[in-house]
This record gives structure tokens, C-alpha cells and sequence, in this order.
């Protein structure tokens, strides 16, 4: 759920419901269950946004046993959609950084450690790089 608009409650927070959380799970659970009916051993991954926000959203200390890897999208944290630029796939947090409340832990390291501390195996945890820049005019 970055802002391309993929994942649980794509479109902001506010615009999912409470079941979005449990029915994610459930979904991957299922999804699990049929492929391993068609032949076990195939693989699972997502690709989640890495915000802070976006991954309380879900649980992933519950939905990471249905799966093989998460491939966390730690770019695009900051872009055009916002009124200021700002680094769009920081590795840390900078102490410079004028952002505030979640969006304060919007890079690659606390993303990651928030999947850690939800008690997913870092086995399972894939950075996923944008391999792009971003431009600004006018700034």
C-alpha cells in the first residue's frame, strides 16, 4: 500500500476497513492451501509498502507463515504527492528530516525493523531498491 496503490488499504488508511487486517491473512492462507493443492514447494512473496503506517495496517508477524518471502518496496517513500521533497528510498533516517509522525520512519531500516519486531524471520525479508531517481523543479 505505497503510493502506487497496491496492497490493503491502497488507497490511504481511512479508506479500508477494520477486516481488511484479518481478511489479508486469510487471503494468503488461501492462497497458500490452493497452491500447495496444485503442487507444494511453489512459491508465495508479496511486495508490501514499507511505511511504517502501511505495515500496521496488515500483520505480518501472522501472515508471513503463509509465505516464502516479502519483498518490501523500500522506495517511494517521499515523491510529487507530497508538498516538499525529500529522499524517496532512504536507507536511514535522517536527523535533518523535517517530517513528522509516521512518515518520520519512512526508510529502508526502519521499515525492515518493523517486520523484524512483528516477529517476521529475516530469512524471509527481501530490501526491495528503485533502481531510479526523482526529480524536483523549481526548489
Amino acid at each position: 500500500s505505497t503510493s502506487t496503490g497496491s496492497g490493503p488499504n491502497a488507497c490511504g488508511i481511512a479508506c479500508g476497513g477494520a477486516e481488511d487486517r484479518t481478511n489479508f491473512t486469510a487471503l494468503l492462507a488461501e492462497f497458500r492451501r490452493q497452491l500447495n493443492l496444485v503442487r507444494p514447494g511453489l512459491l508465495l512473496t508479496i511486495a508490501p509498502g514499507a511505511g511504517i503506517d502501511k505495515i500496521a495496517a496488515t500483520d505480518p508477524g501472522q501472515y508471513h507463515q503463509y509465505l516464502d518471502f516479502i519483498n518490501v518496496m523500500t522506495y517511494d517513500f517521499h515523491g510529487a504527492f507530497e508538498p516538499r521533497t525529500n529522499h524517496h528510498s532512504g536507507l536511514f533516517a535522517s536527523p535533518d528530516d523535517p517530517s513528522t509522525g509516521d512518515v518520520r520512519f519512512y526508510n529502508s531500516n526502519d521499515a525492515i525493523e518493523a517486520f523484524l519486531e512483528r516477529g517476521v524471520p529475516a530469512s524471509k525479508l527481501n530490501l526491495g531498491i528503485g533502481f531510479y531517481g526523482r526529480g524536483w523543479t523549481g526548489v
